[in-house]
């Protein structure tokens, strides 16, 4: 009973082992998030857990879905200057 009892706790740290080393490769980006509208360029507040929650810049292509950013290093700073366009 005590043999059970310690195989089902090596293999179940080994499960969660496995999920800690294969989670770290996700990598979560705004390419490819849908857009609207469509052919158009903008800011957003962030994305949990990544860049820090900072903002980012925008494109959005025509099918609807980021296919181009670039990072802020500022949460709150991203607006529309009238002469240079989107900035952080």
């Amino acid at each position: 009973m005590i043999f059970t009892s310690f195989s089902t706790t090596i293999i179940s740290i080994a499960a969660m082992a496995g999920v800690a080393i294969a989670s770290n490769n996700l990598i979560i980006n705004p390419m490819g998030l849908p857009c609207s509208p469509s052919n158009s360029q903008g800011c957003s507040a962030g994305i949990k857990g990544w860049n820090n929650d900072n903002d980012f810049i925008y494109d959005c292509g025509s099918s609807g879905v980021i296919d181009a950013y670039e990072a802020c290093s500022c949460k709150g700073c991203c607006h529309v200057d009238p002469d240079l366009g989107l900035e952080c």
